[in-house]
């Protein structure tokens, strides 16, 4: 089945990012539906891929080891999203086209999602346009240096702290290396696979990526040096750098782009300005340098 723009439902797609919940991208969902952007979109959905309306909830050991997607399994970030989407959708009429915005992690669920899940034929709808607001695509520094493998034991412990009073524990409960945590360091099979050859469905969406450039922030002068190092060494010339590696205050700059995508960059803005497209002037940028592609109707 062939859908095209100008017959469909519009669908815009919320989807938040690591640790977060609906309520984070709250503005954004209040600007579509604005007057600035009028008709563009039938219905707005706000999504959670956690289950909990709260966001995170470290007592549920769904939320706290759950990989973003797992080929082995269907308890996975990417299958609840699809899970989420088919949902969503049912009660509009054929054909549907699906518009994506995501934050941070919430790009590599998004990503994985229609990567891996999502079949290119006989469905009612189709991905059209997917904006990536701060995606770690080629990884976080974040999981690599602090997160990775002793947050990750710490977290489980928590959680296992949480659940021996309910007599909830199983072996299952050790199992901690396939979580969103570990997937998120740059150099996971995870990532590794994701970044590869694209698949059909992928090429046939417009894809764009939006990065800052402010690290400024709570903690910044324990969090940058500890972050991203003051001395580094690229193919680049002088070879040699000193200073701060460019990034939001979470997420590298330079693992946000993607070779098929359009890619912008709002130097002003930190990884969480990238949602405060009411409250934040940075935020505004970014409402601003996307609207035109928002309003296009290819």
């Amino acid at each position: 089945m062939s859908v095209t723009s100008k017959t469909c439902d519009r669908i815009a797609i919320l989807v938040h990012g690591f640790a977060g919940k609906r309520g984070f991208m709250g503005e954004i969902e209040k600007c579509l539906a604005c007057s600035s952007l009028p008709n563009i979109y039938d219905d707005i959905v706000n999504v959670s891929y956690y289950n909990s309306k709260y966001g995170l909830d470290f007592s549920r050991p769904y939320d706290l080891k759950t990989p973003i997607y797992d080929p082995g399994t269907e308890q996975t970030l990417s299958n609840h999203f699809l899970n989420l989407i088919n949902s969503s959708i049912q009660d509009h009429p054929s054909p549907v086209c699906i518009d994506i915005f995501a934050h941070s992690m919430g790009g590599l669920v998004t990503r994985a999602m229609i990567k891996y899940l999502a079949p290119f034929k006989d469905r009612k709808y189709r991905f059209s346009r997917i904006f990536l607001l701060g995606t770690p695509n080629h990884g976080t520094r974040l999981a690599q240096r602090i997160i990775n493998i002793p947050t990750d034991i710490l977290l489980t412990g928590l959680n296992l702290a949480l659940e021996l009073p309910r007599g909830g524990v199983s072996m299952s409960d050790w199992q901690i290396l396939k979580s969103q945590f570990i997937q998120m360091v740059p150099t996971s099979k995870f990532l590794v696979d994701l970044n590869k050859n694209l698949t059909e469905e992928e090429k046939s969406i417009k894809w764009f990526t939006v990065r800052g450039l402010n690290s400024s922030g709570l903690l910044q002068s324990v969090w940058q040096p500890l972050l991203f190092r003051k001395f580094w060494i690229n193919r680049k010339f002088p070879y040699l750098h000193v200073g701060m590696i460019p990034n939001d205050g979470v997420v590298d700059a330079s693992s946000v782009p993607l070779k098929h995508a359009t890619n912008l960059t709002v130097p002003s803005a930190t990884h969480m300005d990238l949602l405060k497209w009411n409250s934040k002037k940075a935020g505004k940028l970014v409402r601003d340098l996307l609207t035109p592609f928002i309003l296009s109707i290819s």
